[in-house]
């Protein structure tokens, strides 16, 4: 019946396999998938190499007409030179290609915000005091 409980074991970890964690993401992808008939979500990623060593890069996910950026990183002694700003384009124009024509992005209050500001994106949400003492989220989408 569904509604007896079932007995399971509950087990924490704070290092799970990776095979574990994308168990989890690729039964949601499915289920949201077929439940929203807008095709698989589909992972995007740039990266700048020098010498095989990734010293820049961007990724997220797209899906239907949506993308998520999830991460923007720049090595620091490159910083400063427009990489970034040139990341997100190339996100954004292979998003295009997908399809996409919304983006969500969640930054924190100590990262870029005025990079992503500068590159169009505005701020239509915020979550203060979370994480504690790191500032807030913000939720820039570009316009």
């Amino acid at each position: 019946m569904p509604d007896e409980p079932v007995a399971v074991e509950f087990r924490v970890e704070d290092r799970p396999e990776p095979a574990d964690i994308e168990v989890l993401e690729t039964q949601i992808r499915r289920e949201a998938s077929a439940a929203m008939g807008l095709g698989d979500e589909a992972d995007l990623a740039i990266f700048v190499r020098d010498a095989g060593t990734v010293v820049a890069g961007i990724s997220g996910w797209t899906w239907g007409d949506c993308r998520e950026l999830q991460s923007l990183w720049v090595e620091p002694s490159l910083r400063g030179r427009g990489l970034a700003t040139r990341l997100i384009a190339a996100a954004e124009a292979e998003a295009a290609a997908r399809g996409c024509s919304q983006t969500v992005h969640f930054t924190y209050a100590f990262q870029a915000r005025a990079l992503y500001e500068r590159n169009g994106y505005e701020l239509v949400g915020v979550r203060r005091g979370l994480p504690i003492r790191n500032g807030c989220p913000l939720v820039p989408q570009a316009p």
